[in-house]
């Protein structure tokens, strides 16, 4: 059986290939939650959990009763289509340590941040989350406010030992957070983070932690020897041009 990460990857891809040939175009009915699983060989979960991600980037829009539509075929936020590089093997490997410690980490961070949401915090993801959207395209904002996005998360737990360790995690090699942009696009922070801040406005910290621990899963995913090649290119453009991302306001 598949793991779930190549099974959601798959019906990803298909989605996407589909508009991005145009077999599908906008304003147009797309394949039922049935059509698919029969035709890609998949839980009805699957695609529903893969379909959601493209809805709440504004690209389908799923419609009670009726079913789901294309209503964008913008896909400038997704991953490019690679070519051939130099692979950088110890970048590879920094990235997938980095985002297992991650991993360990900030679920917890982030359910303890949600039980406590204050105004402040929420108003300080939501102006990133914000500027994330708004920076397709110029991955050195995005990535900033990617960054930023989770050490406000780790700010309001309100441990200065904690919050030094994570901004040195974050900070220590800020060119494989372009690395990881250039390679695998906007879309899964996007996503992701959108998520995370909505479950954070509810005080929801289970649902915080689990949308933490699966946004980090997802990248140990994308990061796995299986999907090395995707990180062949501007490897080492990456990283001699990333600036260092620094918090002025870390302890």
């Amino acid at each position: 059986m598949a793991d779930k990460g190549s099974v959601t990857s798959r019906i990803f891809g298909y989605i996407r290939d589909n508009i991005q040939s145009g077999q599908w175009t906008v304003g147009e009915k797309i394949p039922s939650e049935n059509q698919m699983c029969r035709e890609l060989g998949v839980s009805r979960v699957s695609v529903r959990k893969a379909l959601q991600q493209f809805v709440t980037l504004g690209v389908l829009n799923s419609v009670r009763g009726k079913g789901t539509f294309l209503i964008s075929d913008d896909l400038s936020m997704f991953p490019p289509v690679l070519g051939n590089g130099l692979q950088s093997r110890e970048a590879l490997d920094t990235m997938l340590f980095t985002l297992e410690f991650r991993g360990l980490v900030e679920p917890v961070l982030c359910a303890k941040a949600a039980e406590n949401a204050t105004p402040e915090l929420i108003a300080s993801l939501t102006e990133l989350v914000s500027t994330m959207q708004n920076s397709i395209g110029y991955s050195q904002a995005f990535v900033e406010a990617d960054v930023n996005f989770h050490l406000e998360i780790c700010r309001a737990c309100g441990n200065p030992v904690t919050m030094s360790v994570m901004n040195d995690v974050f900070c220590r090699r800020p060119e494989l957070g372009h690395m990881l942009n250039l390679a695998l696009g906007y879309y899964g922070g996007i996503y992701y983070h959108t998520m995370i801040l909505s479950a954070i406005k509810q005080k929801d910290g289970k649902r915080a932690h689990d949308l933490m621990e699966e946004h980090l899963q997802r990248g140990i995913y994308e990061v796995s020897v299986d999907n090395a090649e995707l990180f062949e290119p501007l490897a080492e453009a990456a990283m001699y041009s990333a600036p260092p991302l620094l918090d002025s306001n870390t302890p």
